[in-house]
């Protein structure tokens, strides 16, 4: 093994005070000890740690960041050594940047609502902060394609504070600006936070006037901070971003960097891992009691041999009919809702586990390999094992592995 004056030593400017920084901070980990181990110069701060004093004398090989600073920006662009940001606010055009693609996170968002039969949507983020008001627009967007619309909040005044934890802690249990915009949502209306701090407030505020979640509102956050959505109450489903996986390709940007290399992009954005399902999305948004009673058995049978009898049968109603109530909320047939439910987990265990495809199609209930391998195709536009990859090649799917 290399002196360990030998090794690169690469300073961490990333916050530590959440789930998401943390987790970027194990990514980064993760390749420098499948690189020879990388020296680390990394404190407790969080996005407001401003400029330390020791920068002005250190001399180390590289720095890994989450830019929220204009000021600091421009000193890291000047710096002797290479940089990569891992935030994208500022995305100086002499900094490579990596970040959670907003428009991915939308787009699982909406789908997750849209098939649990919601037809009204609602976004509540931090308006003026940059990565809420990209989600914002991508929701939009997103649920747009569906043919709804969104009610976005909107606060009475224009917030001047771009930091994001003085944002959050301005009103940490809500507003009655907020309290009468969730009063305002028509019922069964599925909401997309920002963040999970942001959803954790809408939770505590929905209790506080009186609308139930989740059988009135269904609330989702974004990041999957553990401790944030087991604390909340009920527990909170959240999408997860790609953590790991944007850490370890930031350390192999910085690396390339390092070595002297030329980066064949200046930017990266990656899509989230899934959604994590809890309590706060636990709902069917339909009076249909049949059609509610025969997405519950899909959703609890699909991975086994379902066949369209069987939820047929369960329901106690003719196959026309039901297909009819599936086409009317969701757009499909009752064998295609099966087949898609199929390939939520398939797409779950390929990202999350090394379980071989053939293993992963019997966990999901397809009869052979092949024909899990020719419907996932056909419905992805991509092959089990190049989804398994995804969109970083320098990550090995051992990280994947590993958030789980």
């Amino acid at each position: 093994m290399a002196d360990s004056a030998d090794k690169p030593t690469v300073a961490l400017f990333i916050e530590t005070s959440r789930a998401y920084g943390r987790d970027l901070c194990l990514g980064i980990a993760d390749y420098s000890r499948s690189h020879g181990e990388w020296n680390f110069l990394i404190q407790e701060r969080d996005l407001r740690g401003g400029i330390p004093e020791w920068l002005e004398t250190w001399n180390g090989d590289g720095i890994l960041c989450r830019l929220s600073d204009p000021e600091l920006a421009d000193l890291f662009a000047k710096a002797s050594c290479p940089v990569v940001d891992l935030y994208g606010q500022i995305r100086h055009p002499d900094i490579p940047f990596l970040d959670t693609d907003a428009s991915a996170v939308a787009d699982i968002a909406a789908r997750f609502f849209v098939n649990s039969a919601f037809t009204s949507f609602a976004f509540c983020g931090f308006p003026g902060l940059w990565f809420s008001d990209d989600r914002s627009a991508a929701f939009q967007k997103a649920v747009n394609r569906y043919g709804a619309e969104v009610h976005v909040y909107e606060p009475p005044v224009s917030w001047k504070v771009t930091d994001v934890a003085r944002r959050e802690s301005l009103h940490p249990t809500g507003s009655p600006e907020l309290a009468k915009w969730i009063r305002s949502l028509p019922p069964r209306t599925a909401i997309l936070a920002c963040n999970d701090v942001r959803a954790q407030q809408l939770i505590k505020v929905a209790a506080a006037v009186g609308r139930g979640i989740p059988e009135d509102l269904a609330v989702m956050g974004v990041d999957d901070d553990q401790l944030i959505c087991e604390l909340s109450s009920p527990r909170l489903t959240s999408v997860r971003p790609d953590t790991r996986v944007l850490g370890y390709t930031a350390a192999h940007w910085l690396h390339q960097l390092m070595q002297g290399r030329t980066l064949p992009y200046h930017q990266l954005l990656v899509p989230p891992v899934q959604i994590t399902e809890r309590a706060s999305t636990d709902t069917i948004a339909s009076d249909d009691e049949i059609l509610v009673k025969a997405l519950r058995f899909i959703r609890d049978h699909a991975h086994e041999s379902l066949d369209t009898s069987q939820v047929i049968d369960h329901v106690g109603s003719s196959r026309s009919s039901v297909d009819k109530r599936f086409r009317k909320a969701l757009g499909r047939t009752v064998k295609s809702e099966i087949v898609r439910a199929r390939l939520n987990r398939a797409s779950i265990l390929l990202r999350e586990t090394e379980m071989s495809l053939e293993k992963v199609a019997n966990a999901c209930g397809f009869t052979t390999a092949s024909h899990f391998l020719r419907i996932f195709k056909r419905e992805f536009g991509v092959t089990p094992g190049e989804f398994r990859r995804g969109p970083v090649a320098d990550a090995p799917s051992a990280i994947r592995q590993s958030i789980r």
